[in-house]
């Protein structure tokens, strides 16, 4: 304190100073300690994006999703590969994990001059690798030296990992419901972990007494910042029940424990019960189900003042009753925000004025992906909105349209609890209908309601649009038509034989046999029949008299010497004789001598019978008459009538060396 003059001690002055230079030091290192951690703030995010190497004639690079650790955790990992060479490289490239396999989804590719290839996937870290602070992964691929040899080369490239110790930070919340319970009565012991801190939490294990449970409840794994829960159940008996819990963890290297104490759940009569349902097992985010709470009391007196609370939605009613030998129901509606498990404990005062406590069981609300969400639209219209005649007959048409992401199975289409059609399959935005004639016995208003189970396997049930039918007396005009219905077509099953012996149809088949046979038979016959008629017309045209030619025909006498031609080189030249192939050695016909008595008598019979088949039948007395083609022949016919006996004889002659020789062909 100053003194009377005002002043201060000198002592106080000087521990004053030193007090304000340690002041300014401890503010200059906490202002270089900020700084440090401002520059490693900025180079963080660089630090793990990014490490780019060159190594001979390839670039390759490595990111990582995460390189901050509490302990061992899977991350994302990408690696470039890039040949910087202006030439191809001469063989593959092949990568590796840290564990030394080979990464099989990067291939082997062979890079052209500036081509690249790249991989992403998930490795997990491990301890050995936080504890060396770096992961490492390796590139192998070929090329030439300096001296133009072809050799292999290999890199392992690293990544710095920075591995955190930090004290985790978790709490633990027991919720029993009923603390008081009759015999039979289920209780349950809930443990709630929740992770505060910014660790990583596992291998959660929760071992209670014996009363409550002989196992121990696991949970694999609590994230920072969320939390996890196990519940037991018990049935009580005819004494009280204690739980006590101890939970064990693990942190990185580190193992936590917390322990809970002792709590006694009291046995006793209870006339008051309270049970929970949901009218959805769960939803997508935002949808609306309705808890309800039903309340009865079996016994003689009223319960007041009860309250119901829920440890998530908190105090739920307050001050209500319940008769007695009552029950009562309490709605409650909540939205969606996550899957979450409610309990309800009901609280509440008997006729003495003792406090009286039970509570529902645990039911669970779960949480549908958004993507997996089912969605179906129903239209349905009819033919007609009044009938005249009960009960009538009224077609109607239904439109079932999947408007979710994921197809469907089994949708089934109802109408007053009546299914009426089932879609085996619905595609995602695919729209089917269906026909149907209902036989109503009332007016009224009519709907469609279309029904599938989700992921969760809950049916859900999507309304139709509302169609109402009246009725009508008939009246004289207009007349109403008949309707029609359209009897259903019956299948039948076709029969695959006709019933006839096995035998028939082998029959058939040889008979058709012998049919294709018969009919070749037939068609050659045919083509050879074809064939004589040619070759009969053919050998009739080639048929000709033997006889001797003139421009006469008088065949009792001696053909007239034909008219020679002027060419005078030309008369005594012989004509060559044409025989068929084969026949050049034809024996010789032995020359005929005049005189032979039998060459004699067989001319004088060839003569006669030549007379009697020429013999003209209109004149047959009439001699015949030489026949001169002009003028010019009268000479020769002249002197052939003057030496008669010698054509006689050459006549003669000739007609027996033609009966004893072959015609030739062109004869």
């Amino acid at each position: 304190m100053p003194d009377s003059r005002g002043g201060v001690p000198s002592g106080s002055g000087r521990r004053m100073g030193v007090r304000g230079r340690s002041n300014g030091a401890m503010k200059r290192i906490m202002m270089m300690c900020a700084l440090v951690l401002m520059a490693l703030a900025l180079c963080l995010p660089f630090l793990c994006a990014e490490a780019e190497q060159t190594t001979g004639i390839i670039n390759y690079t490595m990111e990582l999703s995460n390189n901050r650790f509490t302990g061992p955790e899977d991350i994302t990992v990408t690696i470039k590969v890039t040949n910087v060479s202006d030439q191809d490289m001469p063989g593959p490239v092949t990568l590796y994990y840290p564990d030394g396999t080979m990464v099989l989804e990067f291939g082997s590719p062979t890079l052209a001059s500036g081509q690249s290839q790249s991989w992403t996937g998930t490795w997990g870290v491990t301890m050995s690798q936080l504890e060396m602070n770096k992961i490492t992964f390796a590139l192998c691929w070929y090329e030439y030296n300096s001296a133009g040899e072809l050799g292999e080369r290999k890199v392992n490239f690293s990544k710095t990992l920075i591995y955190v110790e930090t004290e985790p930070s978790v709490e633990v919340n027991r919720i029993i419901a009923p603390s008081m319970a009759s015999n039979g009565q289920e209780v349950s012991v809930t443990y709630e972990i929740v992770n505060t801190g910014t660790v990583n939490i596992s291998n959660v294990t929760i071992r209670e007494n014996s009363d409550i449970s002989k196992t121990s409840g696991i949970i694999e794994s609590v994230p920072a910042g969320e939390r996890a829960s196990y519940t037991f159940k018990v049935k009580m008996g005819k004494k009280d029940l204690t739980s006590n819990g101890t939970i064990t963890y693990k942190a990185g290297n580190s193992t936590g424990t917390i322990r809970k104490e002792d709590a006694v759940i009291k046995y006793g009569e209870i006339k008051l019960s309270a049970s929970l349902k949901a009218s959805r097992k769960g939803g997508v985010a935002g949808d609306t189900i309705k808890l309800t709470l039903t309340l009865k009391n079996t016994g003689s007196a009223d319960y007041q003042n009860v309250t119901v609370t829920d440890a998530v939605l908190g105090e739920i009613v307050t001050g209500a009753s319940v008769p007695a030998n009552k029950t009562i129901t309490i709605d409650k509606d909540v939205t969606i925000t996550g899957s979450t498990d409610y309990q309800f404990v009901v609280v509440g005062q008997d006729a003495s004025g003792a406090s009286v406590e039970t509570a529902t069981e645990r039911i669970s609300v779960v949480e549908i992906d958004p993507e997996k969400a089912i969605n179906l639209t129903v239209v349905a219209s009819s033919d007609r909105d009044t009938v005249y005649e009960l009960p009538g007959v009224v077609r109607f048409k239904v439109q079932v349209t999947n408007n979710g992401m994921n197809d469907l199975e089994n949708v089934s289409v109802s109408a007053s609890g009546v299914t009426l059609y089932t879609f085996p399959t619905l595609a995602a935005g695919e729209t089917r209908e269906f026909t149907r004639d209902v036989n109503i016995s009332t007016a009224g208003q009519f709907r469609f309601d279309a029904s599938v189970r989700n992921e969760i396997e809950e049916t859900e049930t999507f309304e139709g649009n509302i169609i109402p039918i009246m009725f009508s007396q008939p009246t004289p005009v207009p007349t109403e038509a008949p309707i029609t219905t359209v009897a259903p077509p019956r299948y039948e099953q076709m029969p695959t034989s006709d019933g006839l012996p096995e035998y028939v149809s082998t029959v058939e088949k040889i008979l058709s046999i012998f049919n294709h046979a018969f009919l070749i038979l037939a068609g050659v016959c045919a083509v050879l029949l074809v064939v004589g008629v040619v070759r009969r017309i053919q050998a009739n045209s080639r048929a000709k008299d033997h006889l001797e030619r003139s421009s006469a025909r008088v065949y009792d006498q001696p053909a007239p010497k034909e008219k020679r031609s002027h060419k005078e080189d030309a008369k005594d030249k012989p004509q060559d004789v044409t025989r068929p192939i084969g026949e050049d050695n034809e024996p010789e016909v032995p020359e005929v001598q005049p005189g032979d008595d039998a060459v004699t008598r067989d001319g004088a019979l060839m003569e006669e019978t030549l007379r009697q088949l020429y013999k003209r039948a209109d004149r047959p007395d009439e001699e015949p008459t030489v026949e001169t083609l002009d003028d010019e022949d009268d000479e020769e016919t002249v002197q052939m009538d003057q030496e008669p006996e010698e054509a006689t004889e050459d006549s003669d002659t000739t007609v027996r060396r033609r009966r004893g020789s072959r015609p030739s062909e062109d004869e």
